[in-house]
């Protein structure tokens, strides 16, 4: 199946709307050229931290799969806090 930048961007509003939700950050997918980038951009940015982070780069296959593990950390940070 070919990863599109659409599939691409719908991965992380379903992150952003269910695993991130309660997070600070939210996650975005921006393309540059004929990469793609994982930004991680802070809902409430405090003084002296940036707005946004630059946290991944690569082919659309590597970017759902670094976001798939991103998710499924959240996951589990989500349920540990749970607890």
């Amino acid at each position: 199946m070919k990863i599109t930048e659409r599939i691409l961007v719908d991965l992380c509003r379903k992150m952003n709307a269910d695993k991130l939700k309660r997070w600070d950050s939210g996650l975005k997918i921006e393309r540059r050229g004929d990469e793609y980038f994982v930004i991680r951009l802070f809902r409430k940015p405090q003084n002296g931290r940036p707005r946004c982070l630059d946290l991944y780069r690569g082919s659309s296959r590597e970017i759902k799969a670094f976001c798939d593990g991103f998710a499924h950390a959240a996951e589990l940070v989500n349920s540990a806090s749970a607890e």
